[in-house]
């Protein structure tokens, strides 16, 4: 009949295995969050070490050799401290399993308590350490038997103050996590402390040790479980802010197609006005904390059956429960947001609003993108209007959906076809009266009809096709310049306008530069033009990008100088080559906008940066810019855009009359 301490050692070893074996297993696979991965495999084999010392122990225990006595007191002391060491890495699992993170930064959840905890830590390693030399927690006798010191209990007593605390973060949070998530967790506290009881009541027991591992190996399970669950939901989840994406609010659209309930919904798509300022101003790390802690902010607002996502940039979703809106609607037109400063630790608060796009959901039959959408279309033209920042769909809206989405359609099918081509505008010097540069612009030829620009634009910006469009008509443009270079025809720079949607690609200055390369023109024939005006996108990414092309060789111009709040502060750092006066300035002629622009002029010299005034069309408008110093102008006065055809014939005839 087996004996009472052969099913003991029996377990030792049996967990010890089960221990590495997993942590063997856990080691060859991926995941999303490496610090986790980590704590899991320092967890297990961490507890297989402790087993198998706990084991050593009892085999060597009563040795009279000179090598088991050492072997008993060796494994006995690592048994001690590796004890210490799991609660450590169990205090890690649970922090990583609730918020994701662990660590010692001001703004980390339960921050204090996981401090008390390593104190506790600390504490019980120091005077295990001291224990080795005055056997305040044991010692062993003249005949080598183990026997416990005056301060025993303290040694069990301490570590459980730790778990004690670990339990009061657990029973905080539990919402966050199921119910056999909390019961696993809690199995750490639960059945060592029983085993504890247990070891200390009846001498010569490992039952304590045998629950720790027991409880080790269950967590292991269950996040391999809750792992594989998170891979699934990382699918649908935006990384910076934990709210759903595009995919996985679609995905809770769908699942409501078809049921009456849909109808009791409002779809909100807004967008935070400005956020690039606040990156610029706190930095980027510091408007990612801002951006996660408005989701958590907007979250406590959203109800079990509601969902909050984030698109892209600083655009989010809400899908809400009609008498909830009125309430997400008024957070939104000023919400503060504190954050924890990344670099000075202190608290500080930003007031956030938005422009709302709002679309009283009044079908079922709808899939959950194009319920979106209709949102979304709302929200393009709350962006488009100055005074309102709430735009509900109608139904004129919902016919320009329509047809968007046939324009969306006959877009691609246009780029695939070449129907877009470049058109150029002249550049003049009004000194000299000769063509000095050349902007490339892009047309759309439908037929015998040009579309507008103002029409095809945007949709592209709104679905990233622009930055395809781009890329072609630099190809274009190149492939043109050769032609007119063969021909022996004087060409000056020519400027090509770049979306700051194109910011997105970290490899668009080497795109580039390989399209102008392949075509074998001169890098300085081509410019190429980014506009001032973007949210998405900080000034850091852009200042980047001007520096790479500014390194392989290109000139880089801003285009709508002027329009947006964040001029000056560009002017202080990015390097421009050139600045496009904005046509706001060049049609105004009051006295305020003159003085403005006469200043802006003044300052872009100082600086060495050149200057051109487009969409001039009046003899005045060109008198005025000459007294202030401007050479250079663009517009209806001089050349409207113009086809290949026409552009050939002026680059023959350069001189305009004075």
């Amino acid at each position: 009949m087996i004996d009472v301490m052969t099913l003991q050692l029996s377990f030792l070893v049996f967990e010890a295995i089960f221990c590495f074996l997993c942590a063997l297993v856990y080691s060859a696979s991926k995941d999303t969050l490496p610090i986790r991965k980590i704590v899991v495999l320092a967890l297990n084999i961490s507890c297989g070490f402790m087993l198998i010392c706990e084991f050593l122990f009892y085999v060597y225990y009563g040795s009279t050799d000179p090598v088991g006595i050492l072997l008993m007191y060796v494994v006995n002391a690592a048994v001690y401290y590796l004890i210490v060491l799991l609660l450590l890495f169990y205090t890690m699992m649970v922090f990583l399993r609730l918020f994701g993170r662990v660590d010692l930064k001001p703004d980390m959840p339960c921050r204090k308590r996981f401090i008390a905890i390593l104190t506790v830590i600390v504490t019980e390693l120091v005077l295990v350490t001291i224990s080795q030399f005055t056997g305040i927690f044991y010692y062993f006798d003249e005949n080598n038997i183990y026997q416990r010191g005056p301060f025993f209990l303290l040694s069990a007593i301490i570590p459980t103050i730790g778990l004690i605390l670990v339990t009061t973060v657990i029973l905080q949070y539990r919402k966050r996590m199921s119910l056999s998530q909390l019961l696993v967790l809690l199995s750490y506290l639960i059945l060592p402390l029983a085993g504890e009881i247990f070891q200390v009541l009846f001498f010569g027991s490992s039952i304590m040790n045998i629950c720790m591992g027991l409880s080790v190996l269950l967590m292991f399970f269950e996040n391999v479980v809750y792992k594989e669950k998170e891979i699934v939901k990382a699918s649908k989840t935006e990384v910076r802010t934990g709210l759903a994406n595009e995919l996985g609010c679609i995905e809770w659209l769908n699942s409501m197609k078809g049921n009456d309930k849909l109808k009791e919904y409002t779809a909100v798509f807004f967008d935070l006005r400005k956020f690039s300022d606040i990156n610029r101003v706190y930095g980027i790390e510091n408007g990612n904390r801002i951006l996660a802690n408005f989701g958590n902010k907007m979250l406590k607002m959203i109800e079990n059956d509601e969902i909050l996502g984030r698109q892209f940039g600083n655009q989010f979703v809400a899908i809400v429960k009609d008498h909830n809106l009125e309430k997400l609607l008024d957070v939104l037109k000023e919400a503060e947001v504190p954050f924890i400063d990344c670099e000075t630790g202190r608290e500080n608060k930003v007031t956030l609003s938005a422009r709302i796009g709002v679309y009283k959901i009044d079908r079922t039959d709808l899939d959950g993108e194009d319920i979106l959408v209709f949102a979304a279309q709302a929200l393009v033209a709350a962006k488009s209007r100055d005074n309102d920042d709430i735009v509900w769909l109608t139904q004129e809206l919902l016919d320009s959906v329509s047809e968007r989405k046939k324009l969306e359609s006959d877009i691609k099918t246009a780029l695939k076809s070449g129907e877009f081509q470049p058109y150029y505008q002249p550049k003049v010097n009004i000194i000299t009266g000769r063509l000095c540069g050349i902007e490339a612009l892009s047309r759309w030829i439908r037929g015998n009809n040009i579309v507008s620009p103002g029409v095809f634009i945007p949709i592209m910006e709104a679905n990233d096709t622009i930055r395809l469009l781009d890329l072609y008509m630099l190809e274009r443009v190149c492939g043109d310049i050769e032609e007119w270079l063969k021909e022996g025809i004087n060409v000056p720079a020519v400027s090509i306008n770049f979306s700051r949607r194109n910011l997105a690609d970290p490899d668009l200055a080497g795109k580039i530069d390989k399209v102008v390369r392949s075509s074998g023109i001169p890098k300085d024939l081509i410019e190429i033009e980014v506009t001032e005006t973007d949210d998405e996108f900080s000034i850091d990414v852009l200042r980047k990008f001007v520096e790479e092309l500014h390194s392989i060789g290109y000139t880089v111009s801003i285009d709508d100088f002027g329009s947006a709040s964040s001029s000056l502060t560009l002017l202080r750092e990015i390097l421009f080559d050139t600045l496009k006066i904005d046509k706001g300035f060049v049609d105004n002629s009051k006295s305020r906008d003159l003085t403005i622009l006469s200043h802006i002029i003044k300052l872009a010299k100082e600086i060495d940066i050149d200057i051109i005034a487009e969409g001039v069309e009046q003899k005045n408008q060109i008198d005025t810019l000459n007294k202030l110093g401007v050479e250079v102008i663009q517009g209806f006065y001089y050349d409207r855009p113009l086809s290949k055809e026409d552009m050939t014939k002026r680059l023959r005839s350069p001189e305009y009359a004075k």
